[in-house]
């Protein structure tokens, strides 16, 4: 008699401990399905449709040298500060060819930031600044043009521009523009000074036995683009900068080095998702 209440005993704690597994079992069954539902009805968006809106389609490069004098003082020699300097055009296409200008394609807004340096030269020291269209292939610096963090593009009309301040027209039409500045690629350099004008250009760098693999490096920023339906397209470009050919015919020692460069590692935009 008591053995049959204990087996009836351990039958019914089995059977509750059967029913809690299969109904913990089910449980989870229903949690998946709601979880995956919810990922189904969550809109997903197309990056490979949204990256055709915008694309970085081609950099143009001006490279070239100079050089600040350390002394005011007239002597024999001069005691020069040589920098190298690149100037960039970027090209920004919206596919208007492709269809004609909407709200989607507009620029309404564009900004840089999120300056880096992936690959540092071994000699100098390499800043990023705005360039006014008119000074291109001058190897000028001026401070007030230095980007530090973050540089505002005004957004305007093709009919409405300004070279004096960082401009870009709505349609994409004309191009962003910077010059990558190596400071101080020598510090000292002395060079007599005789009656012949000293040429201020790639030849310095010649003149003071720089090698062209120690003052090539890479400069990378971040393009944002806010359309005129307000969204935001981001794309991190990676620049090299290149001062001479594969097989050395044309480099910077001539004088000055152009390049266009058409193939960036990255050079889509993607749509910024809404947090």
């Amino acid at each position: 008699m008591f053995q049959d209440k204990q087996m009836r005993a351990v039958i019914r704690i089995s059977l509750v401990v059967f029913i809690i597994l299969i109904a913990f079992f089910i449980y989870n069954i229903i949690q998946k399905k709601n979880l995956e539902s919810q990922v189904e009805k969550k809109p997903v968006l197309s990056l490979t449709t949204d990256s055709n809106i915008f694309k970085v389609d081609s950099v143009e490069m001006y490279s070239s040298a100079n050089a600040l004098n350390n002394s005011d003082v007239q002597g024999d020699y001069w005691d020069l500060n040589l920098y190298q300097f690149t100037d960039l055009a970027v090209y920004i296409d919206n596919h208007v060819s492709i269809s004609d200008s909407t709200q989607k394609n507009t620029v309404k807004e564009l900004y840089i930031d999120n300056i880096t340096y992936p690959s540092l030269p071994k000699k100098g020291n390499p800043k990023l600044y705005y360039k006014d269209s008119k000074d291109l292939g001058i190897g000028i610096i001026n401070e007030d043009k230095l980007i530090s963090d973050r540089l505002d593009f005004k957004v305007v009309s093709s009919n409405n521009s300004n070279s004096e301040e960082p401009q870009f027209y709505a349609d994409c039409s004309n191009p962003m523009l910077f010059s990558a500045i190596n400071h101080e690629v020598v510090k000292s350099f002395p060079i007599r000074n005789t009656n012949s004008a000293v040429i201020f250009d790639g030849n310095l760098l010649l003149d003071a036995t720089i090698l062209l693999s120690t003052i090539e490096y890479e400069v990378s920023f971040t393009i944002h683009i806010i359309n005129y339906l307000d969204e935001e397209y981001t794309c991190t470009v990676t620049i090299p900068i290149v001062l001479g050919d594969e097989n050395d015919v044309n480099t910077i020692y001539d004088g000055s080095y152009q390049l266009t460069i058409n193939d960036l590692s990255t050079n889509k935009f993607y749509k910024k998702m809404e947090e």
